[in-house]
């Protein structure tokens, strides 16, 4: 009986401890930052040319990505891209491929620079996303 008495009080000891327990874990939200920077780039196309258009889109692409390799963009993703052709305008420049781009990586005051001066794009704008759960000095 001694036996008995004992199991069924360790039973629910055992279970309301593992209540407690599964309460205990429950932690707050992670603080996890990243940059978002979008990135454009242009290029002319000669008048009544053959180009492969899909081929300057893939080597851009490759170019982002050593780009983000030269200067250590931490978790590099490219997360959205596009492309457009232009049609000739007026017959004196020929079209133009625009191409964009939204990356994240760890958070780097200093890539803003480095897309600023050495990333080749007619246009760079970055955001800073996540900040929701962390402190605010970051």
């Amino acid at each position: 009986m001694k036996t008995l008495l004992s199991t069924c009080v360790s039973v629910p000891v055992l279970l309301f401890s593992s209540m407690l327990i599964a309460q205990d874990s429950t932690e707050a939200p992670a603080c996890e930052v990243k940059d978002m920077t979008s990135v454009s780039y242009m290029e002319n196309l000669q008048p009544n040319s053959d180009i492969d258009v899909g081929e300057i889109y893939k080597a851009k692409t490759e170019e982002l990505i050593a780009f983000a390799e030269k200067y250590n963009l931490e978790d590099f993703q490219i997360v959205n891209q596009d492309a457009s052709v232009s049609a000739n305008c007026c017959g004196n420049y020929g079209s133009q491929i625009n191409m964009n781009y939204t990356v994240t990586y760890k958070p780097s005051y200093s890539a803003f620079t480095a897309f600023h001066k050495y990333g080749g794009t007619g246009m760079v704008s970055t955001y800073r996303i996540g900040l929701e759960n962390c402190p605010t000095d970051k």
